[in-house]
């Protein structure tokens, strides 16, 4: 007989402007609720009130869910999903699977004496085969953050500083560094925005790349002895910094570390004076030191954050939550994204001995 688990999904996270949830309920068709793998889907208590304005409660207790508090459902839950844990493994049964974002941590997890047998999973590192390759369990929601940091750093730029470039200037240029999801949702809020001028950068070169946008103009760009360089058709190349980033007025850093290449440099320390007073550098990826020296990741309560270097300014967000400024339409994003692999889900928590970080 298959093995049935205890689901649990923790609505409320105790951090700071995260209003985000885990769960749509509206997602939990019949084919759903009735998975071979789950015995029991247990949500936490005013489900969804921080983010669509109204609990879903009734919904899922009518769907035969149960509805608990907060660490009655970490006691009887097999895994639990938390999107931003805090203290969920010391009310959590030995054995048990926490499945969430770490990075918003000030203490790694995994330094904890107190998480013995508590198995902890990023979602970041959870992989499954979709549209033909490998890809992260919430692939789709890397074209919301793309989305949403554009929208979010236009947002804020309007009430910080509506002389940026970014905002005032006609005919702005902006450069997308990296075509895939990020990139991608990224290009479409651009264009939306009205933004009159956007070149997207990719490691292919332009005449593979399929279903491009219209109005937009693609190019490629390589990486080579700590440097990114424009590559030109006659086979010239030209560091980005001189080519295009010193005239753009928005930056987004859409290119994702791999293990071949742990990092990119698009500004060279020295060149950070080369980029437009106020413009306005979006990184989504947020990898310390990935794409310039002073990439980071900036909080929730101030996404947006000027930088400064000898008199020299520009605007950066780094949120690691920009998804969060658009908090119904990611979580319906991360909803239909891990609904539709609870196989992948149960299998990782399962396979997994010792924390995946």
């Amino acid at each position: 007989m298959t093995k049935q688990y205890s689901l649990g999904f923790i609505s409320h996270s105790q951090f700071q402007k995260e209003k985000r949830s885990p769960i749509w309920w509206e997602h939990l068709t019949t084919e759903k609720q009735n998975h071979p793998l789950i015995k029991e889907y247990i949500f936490e208590r005013e489900f969804g009130s921080h983010t669509f304005l109204e609990s879903a409660d009734t919904h899922l207790i009518r769907l035969g869910c149960k509805v608990l508090d907060k660490i009655s459902l970490l006691n009887l839950s097999d895994i639990v999903v938390s999107l931003k844990p805090k203290d969920e493994w010391e009310y959590m049964r030995p054995g048990s699977t926490l499945i969430g974002w770490f990075n918003h941590l000030q203490s790694p997890p995994e330094n904890l004496t107190n998480i013995t047998n508590i198995k902890l999973l990023e979602l970041e590192n959870l992989n499954i085969q979709a549209e033909g390759r490998q890809q992260k369990i919430l692939y789709r929601n890397a074209y919301v953050a793309g989305e949403c940091g554009i929208a979010q750093t236009l947002a804020e730029l309007e009430k910080l500083d509506p002389s940026s470039p970014a905002i005032a200037q006609s005919g702005r240029l902006a450069v997308v560094l990296g075509y895939g999801n990020v990139g991608k949702g990224a290009t479409v809020e651009l264009l939306s925005q009205g933004v009159e001028r956007v070149v997207v950068f990719s490691q292919r070169q332009p005449v593979t790349i399929e279903n491009k946008l219209a109005g937009v103009e693609y190019r490629q760009m390589e990486y080579s002895f700590g440097q990114t360089y424009e590559l030109f058709s006659e086979g010239r190349k030209l560091p980005l910094i001189d080519s295009i980033l010193a005239q753009a007025d928005i930056i987004v850093n859409a290119t994702t570390p791999s293990k071949l290449q742990q990092k990119w440099t698009f500004v060279p320390e020295n060149s950070f004076h080369q980029l437009k007073p106020n413009m306005a550098f979006i990184d989504p990826i947020h990898k310390r030191g990935h794409g310039a020296d002073f990439t980071h990741v900036t909080e929730l309560a101030e996404p947006v954050k000027l930088i400064c270097k000898a008199n020299h300014s520009i605007w950066y967000n780094g949120c690691n939550a920009m998804p969060n400024y658009r908090p119904a339409y990611a979580s319906y994003t991360i909803s239909q994204g891990l609904l539709d692999h609870l196989d992948s889900l149960v299998t990782f928590s399962c396979i997994k001995s010792k924390i995946m970080m």
